[in-house]
């Protein structure tokens, strides 16, 4: 809970998105998954690293297949290879424990 605080501070002297979408970040660390994607629900789509951070927040909350989608997408807007890398296997984690086992 303290360390929402310190971001509702840093949001006050600097209002920007990076901090807000760190807040949302410690939101759902201390309030739970949900929590936090209320709080991510009213930043712009638009702001760099927004889907990967939903995507560790649906996880989270359960919500594997829309973590999977989400983290592919992530890994799309990437800005670096080794972060590319790093969303991509997350994606393929969730989606290989999605993928029902044939039987054989």
């Amino acid at each position: 809970m303290q360390i929402v605080e310190w971001y509702d501070e840093l949001v006050r002297l600097t209002d920007s998105p990076v901090v807000r979408l760190d807040r949302a970040v410690a939101v759902g660390e201390a309030d739970g998954p949900r929590a936090g994607l209320a709080a991510l629900a009213v930043l712009d789509d638009s702001l760099p690293r927004r889907a990967a951070v939903e995507a560790y927040l649906h996880e989270r909350d359960g919500d594997l297949v829309t973590a999977a989608r989400l983290y592919a997408e992530a890994a799309h807007k990437a800005p670096n290879l080794a972060e590319r890398d790093h969303l991509t296997r997350q994606a393929a984690r969730l989606n290989a424990g999605l993928t029902p086992r044939r039987r054989g």
